[in-house]
């Protein structure tokens, strides 16, 4: 959208660079003449001179504009390229294969994927009495620091896939599991959104009476996470009596910057 693309850009160089081959050419030709005035001779070459720096100017301005915006649209490239595979079917048998889950309670994976952000969200089990859908940022990145941790924090163990690894707990049928989210970033401060939750063989979503309520890493809503410091947010995921127990159920969340 308003940018010119680098076809047209170079044939505009090569004109350039045509028009200084042929004024060179020309300024040869008067050098050659016998019947040319001396003071206009010196005048035109002046004149060249200075078209030429001109056009090695414009030319490389040219170049550096190119350069800029290639880089650009590698930048932006990039970010479309973010491989969204949104497959919580696929992953549910690796899930299933690496965990156990007791005959009582049902095993809840999370899986956020986020490849087109510059973080790798972590998940830490919440403290009792944190309060469902809290955010925050801090200017830290000491978790000790963060008061939507335990004083101790403890990770969810994980399931590596070749995409995000899945973070998993259990829980009992009408019990929460309740997590904290976290991000730890390094880079400027960037805002970003979940916009998708698909689940496997249950997902919750939208649904009038859900296998799974879900309270939420929630789609429309705006994050932001503050350059070197730390972002939390509390959340949960109840398994109703519509899950079997010993059931393991693959969740997935994609987010992507705003």
């Amino acid at each position: 959208m308003g940018k010119e693309p680098t076809h047209t850009r170079r044939r505009t160089l090569q004109s350039i660079c045509g028009v200084a081959v042929a004024g060179l050419a020309g300024l040869a030709g008067c050098s050659s003449s016998g019947d040319s005035d001396p003071t206009t001779q010196t005048t035109d070459a002046q004149t060249q001179t200075a078209n030429e720096t001109q056009t090695t100017t414009t030319a490389n301005e040219t170049t550096t504009d190119e350069t800029t915006e290639q880089a650009e649209e590698t930048t932006e490239s990039g970010l479309e390229a973010a491989d969204f595979v949104e497959n919580p079917e696929e992953i549910h048998p690796t899930l299933v294969e690496a965990t156990s889950v007791p005959s009582d309670e049902v095993l809840l994976g999370f899986r956020l994927e986020d490849s087109s952000l510059p973080f790798t969200t972590e998940v830490y089990r919440a403290p009792d009495d944190a309060e469902v859908q809290a955010t925050k940022t801090y200017d830290t990145q000491d978790l000790s620091q963060v008061d939507l941790l335990p004083e101790s924090p403890q990770a969810l163990d994980t399931v590596g896939t070749d995409r995000e690894d899945i973070h998993y707990g259990t829980t009992t049928v009408g019990e929460p599991l309740k997590v904290t989210l976290v991000a730890r970033h390094d880079g400027e401060t960037i805002d970003w959104s979940a916009w998708s939750r698909t689940g496997y063989p249950y997902d919750g979503h939208d649904e009038e009476d859900p296998a799974l309520e879900v309270d939420c890493y929630c789609g429309g809503m705006n994050y932001t996470a503050p350059s070197g410091g730390t972002w939390a947010r509390v959340i949960q995921v109840t398994p109703t009596e519509r899950v079997d127990t010993g059931t393991t159920v693959a969740l997935n969340w994609t987010s992507s910057r705003l």
